[in-house]
C-alpha cells in the first residue's frame, strides 16, 4: 500500500529552503558509513546530514557512531487496516479536519505539490504504526545543569490511550464517548520527587477542530484537580525545559497549527539504539564536571529520510512561548525523531531528541516484571524509546528521559514499555478526574 513520495519541483521548493537544504540533495559532503564515528574534527563529513541542532550537539564534544540504515516495517493490523480504509479518508478544505478516517494509516501516499502535504504529514503523525491501542512505560526524569549536575530526579508512569483507530483490544476501531476523542494522555501520579509525589496530569484531545485539549492536573498539597489553561501548553512543567505540546515528541493539537514541507532529505537520527536501560547511553556521567555531555546521547546514530516540517502556532491569540517548531519526520513511521523549537525573535532555542530503539524485543528478559494480563506480542516491531532529552541550548541546560532508568538493575525494572495491551492501568475508567484524585492520595 505505501507508494514512494512524489518528487516535488525545485521550482515549487526553491523559495522555500536555505542554503542548507538546497545543498541536502547533493551528495558532496555527505559521505558516511556504517562504522564511521564522527566527532566535531569531521563535522564538514556529514554536513547535509546534519540539522542545526545536531551539528551544535557534535560540537559540544558529543560523538556520533554511524550504523547501517534499517528498514522499519509496520504491524500486520496497521497495514492491513491502511489497505481497507486508507482510500476513503479526506481532510476539510483547510487541513484542519480529519474525514472518515477509521484506522490505519490516513495518507500512506504523499505528494510534495500538494498544499495540504505538511497536514497530511502531521495526521500520520496522529496515527502511527506505534501508536494504535495505547501504550505506556514507568519513566525517570532528571534535569541537567550546564556543569552536567544532576538538579532533580522526577519518577512517574506515563500511559497513552488511542479512542479511535482501534485494532486490537474490544471495544475497536472506537471507544465510544459523549464527545469523540482521539486519545488521552496521563502522566502520573508521580513517585518522585517527595514535593511532587501523587502529581498527576490528564489530557484529552478531541476530534473536533476547534475544540480545545481538556487538561487537568491534581495538586496533592491541595487535594484538588486543577484545571490547566491551553496557554500553559507552551510552559515548562515541573521546572523542567518540557512543555505538554513537545511531550514525547509533538503533542500539540494539529488544528490550533499551520504546517509548511521544507524538505525531503536525509538527515542522522536514532532509530535502532542499542542503549536499552544502559548509563552509557549518555555521553558523561552526571556530577563529573564535563558540561552538557551529560545530557547527550551515546547512541547509535543512521541516516533516515525524512519530510523536514515548520509547524507554527495559529491558534493561541499570541500567547504561545515558541514562534515556530521544525519538525524531521521519519518516512516509514512518521515519528518526529528531531524537533527543533525557535523563540519569538527567531533563534533557535530547543530540541528534542528521540533515540528510538525500534524492535520486537529490546533484551533477552523483555519485560522482566510483566504486567498482569498483558500479552507482550512479539510478532512485530515497536517504538520503544529508552532515552530522549530536552535540550535549552541558549542556557545551556536538558532535561533527560529514561524508561527504564538506567542507573536501576535490571530486577527493579517495573513497567517496562508494552503496546496495545488490553490491561486495567490503561483503559478508559482510567482516564477520569476521579482516578486521578484516587490515585494520587
Amino acid at each position: 500500500m505505501r507508494k514512494r513520495l512524489g518528487a516535488a519541483s525545485w521550482t515549487t521548493l526553491i523559495g522555500l529552503l536555505s542554503l542548507w537544504l538546497v545543498g541536502a540533495t547533493s551528495p558532496c559532503g555527505a559521505e558516511v558509513a556504517a562504522g564511521d564515528t564522527l566527532t566535531r574534527d569531521t563535522v564538514s563529513q556529514a554536513e547535509t546530514l546534519l540539522t542545526p541542532s545536531t551539528r551544535w550537539m557534535l560540537e559540544q564534544g558529543m560523538p556520533m557512531r554511524i550504523i547501517a540504515t534499517k528498514r522499519v516495517t509496520w504491524p500486520a493490523a496497521y497495514e492491513e487496516a491502511t489497505e481497507k480504509f486508507a482510500s476513503q479518508v479526506s481532510l476539510s478544505d483547510d487541513g484542519r479536519q480529519l474525514i472518515n478516517y477509521v484506522a490505519g494509516c490516513p495518507f500512506p501516499s504523499i505528494d510534495l505539490n500538494d498544499p495540504l502535504a505538511g497536514f497530511r504529514i502531521m495526521w500520520n503523525q496522529e496515527h502511527p504504526p506505534f501508536s494504535i491501542d495505547n501504550f505506556g512505560t514507568d519513566s525517570t526524569t532528571q534535569t541537567v545543569g550546564a556543569g552536567g549536575g544532576l538538579e532533580r530526579t522526577f519518577s512517574y508512569p506515563w500511559r497513552r490511550l488511542m479512542w479511535t483507530g482501534r485494532l486490537y483490544s474490544d471495544p475497536k476501531p472506537v471507544i465510544p464517548h459523549a464527545r469523540n476523542v482521539s486519545h488521552t494522555n496521563l502522566i502520573g501520579p508521580a513517585f518522585l520527587p517527595n514535593d511532587h509525589k501523587g502529581t498527576s496530569i490528564l489530557s484529552f484531545r478531541y476530534q473536533a477542530p476547534d475544540d480545545l485539549d481538556d487538561t487537568y492536573a491534581y495538586i496533592p498539597e491541595t487535594r484538588r484537580v486543577h484545571r490547566v489553561s491551553i496557554v500553559d501548553r507552551s510552559t515548562p512543567l515541573w521546572r523542567t525545559d518540557v512543555d505538554l505540546d513537545s511531550w514525547w515528541g509533538f503533542n500539540a493539537k494539529l488544528s490550533f497549527w499551520s504546517f509548511r514541507v521544507l524538505a525531503d532529505k536525509d538527515i542522522l537520527a536514532v532509530v535502532h539504539s542499542d542503549k536499552y536501560g544502559d548509563p552509557s547511553a549518555w555521553c558523561a556521567a552526571q556530577n563529573e564536571n564535563r558540561g552538557i555531555l551529560a545530557a547527550l546521547p551515546c547512541v547509535p546514530w543512521e541516516k533516515r529520510r525524512v519530510w523536514v516540517v515548520e509547524a507554527i502556532p495559529v491558534g493561541y491569540a499570541g500567547r504561545y512561548t515558541y514562534s515556530k517548531r521544525i519538525l524531521y519526520v521519519d518516512q516509514e513511521f512518521y515519528a518526529p525523531l528531531l524537533q527543533e523549537i525557535y523563540d519569538l525573535q527567531g533563534e533557535l532555542w530547543k530540541v528534542f531528541v528521540r533515540s528510538i530503539a525500534y524492535t520486537a524485543k529490546p533484551h533477552d528478559r523483555y519485560p522482566v516484571n510483566p504486567i498482569a494480563g498483558a500479552r507482550y506480542n512479539y510478532s512485530d516491531e515497536w517504538a520503544f524509546m529508552p532515552q530522549a532529552v530536552m535540550i535549552d541550548m541558549q542556557a545551556p541546560h536538558a532535561t533527560t528521559f529514561e524508561a527504564p532508568a538506567v542507573h536501576s538493575p535490571p530486577a527493579e525494572w517495573q513497567t517496562e514499555w508494552y503496546f496495545n495491551e488490553d490491561i486495567d492501568s490503561n483503559n478508559a475508567s482510567i482516564f477520569s478526574r476521579n482516578y486521578l484524585i484516587r490515585s494520587g492520595r
